[in-house]
């Protein structure tokens, strides 16, 4: 009973979900240089630096690569072999780990 009401439920949601998901990555990055400026990045000597462009004229990746890394989907996470599923939780643990640590860190300075 709750399964068949569970997948109603989300059948009548997922069209929802699917644009609010399209309406989010519709938002555009905007660059916090005005276009012309110079980024005083002194790649080569004696030359002058590269000057900010446009935000269309960069490539459409580079707004999403501080997004932090997306984490793996199950179908994503079931092809993995054993060695690269054993990486992934380590890391995870390693991660969890750390955030308790500085957790207890600020906690102790109190």
């Amino acid at each position: 009973m709750f399964k068949a009401y569970s997948s109603r439920l989300l059948s009548t949601y997922r069209p929802l979900l699917q644009k609010a998901a399209a309406e989010a990555t519709k938002t555009e990055a905007k660059s916090s240089c005005a276009v012309g400026t110079n980024l005083n990045l002194g790649i080569k000597k004696g030359k002058a630096g590269p000057v900010a462009l446009e935000d269309s004229e960069y490539p459409p990746w580079l707004w999403t690569v501080l997004d932090g890394h997306k984490k793996l989907g199950k179908e994503a996470q079931s092809k993995l072999t054993a060695d690269e599923s054993l990486d992934l939780r380590r890391k995870n643990l390693r991660k969890e780990n750390r955030s308790k640590i500085k957790q207890n860190n600020f906690i102790s300075q109190l």
